[in-house]
């Protein structure tokens, strides 16, 4: 029998109860979508699971993403990225942000699990963009509801901008720009399934916001980020080998903080595009 424990009011929980080694009958895996879609976030201690059964999992919820355009994948599953970062590979994931707002389709759902975590530092970070939107004057909520923002590659301009293979930094930037394309996504939006309104601004991909002068847009993006930024939206989960979370890409932003260098950290991440549910 699935228990859940909330962590926090706002966002957060764990489950317990299910069984990794054994088939999920399709009554859990609905169960589990209900308490995503409430908490947000869900946390499975000491899963011990299998790529392939990782995998698996994630297929039941939906369409799951192509091959990352940056990180390598796990050996043998192509969909399955590996983020493995050390000393000699320091991460890039230390800022606010929504997975792949640039995309034509913004994610639905990722799968995340510990691989590999050092013993200090390492945890993640996710915040509600629900308690966000809630927390906006009912003056900035009429305002924003109006707002349009592009999104494009964001921070992955720091990697396409290094020479590599004979091209110049402005070569392969301008290639990385082409590949990954841009979307114009409303400010405010509203959640497919519990139909509730959320704040979809991240500050990593969010590069302007549209009808606004770089100086006015700027401003905006700048309080976004400060408000977005309040410990009482937030959860904190520090990993253990094995952990596997879950969260609603639409309605979180997350942050994974880079202080356990020079030790080593690896997770494998799946990431769901479409919600099979909505």
């Amino acid at each position: 029998m699935i228990e859940v424990k909330k962590i926090t009011p706002t966002i957060g929980a764990i489950i317990e109860g299910v069984n990794f080694s054994e088939p999920i009958e399709k009554n859990v895996f609905d169960q589990i979508y209900e308490i995503l879609i409430e908490n947000l976030v869900i946390f499975f201690r000491n899963t011990s699971i299998s790529p392939m059964v990782h995998l698996q999992f994630s297929e039941n919820f939906g369409e799951l993403d192509e091959p990352h355009p940056v990180y390598p994948s796990v050996e043998g599953f192509s969909r399955i990225v590996k983020l493995e970062n050390d000393k000699n590979s320091p991460p890039d994931t230390d800022a606010w942000h929504t997975d792949l707002t640039f995309k034509h389709e913004q994610p639905f759902a990722s799968v995340l699990v510990a691989r590999s975590v050092p013993e200090i530092g390492g945890d993640t970070l996710w915040s509600s963009c629900y308690a966000a939107y809630e927390r906006l004057s009912s003056g900035m909520k009429k305002d924003f509801e109006k707002i349009k923002c592009i999104h494009d590659m964001g921070d992955f301009r720091n990697t396409f901008a290094q020479s590599l293979d004979g091209k110049s930094g402005v070569e392969r930037l301008n290639e990385g720009m082409s590949k990954f394309g841009q979307n114009i996504r409303s400010l405010i939006e509203k959640h497919p399934a519990s139909g509730k309104k959320y704040l979809n601004f991240n500050e990593t991909f969010v590069s302007h916001i549209i009808g606004k002068t770089i100086n006015e847009s700027n401003a905006i993006k700048t309080f976004l980020t400060n408000h977005m930024n309040k410990p009482e939206d937030q959860i904190r989960w520090n990993w253990k080998p094995g952990d596997m979370a879950m969260w609603d890409n639409r309605v979180t932003m997350h942050y994974a903080i880079a202080d356990y260098l020079p030790n080593y950290r690896c997770m494998n991440r799946i990431t769901i595009i479409k919600d099979r549910r909505c």
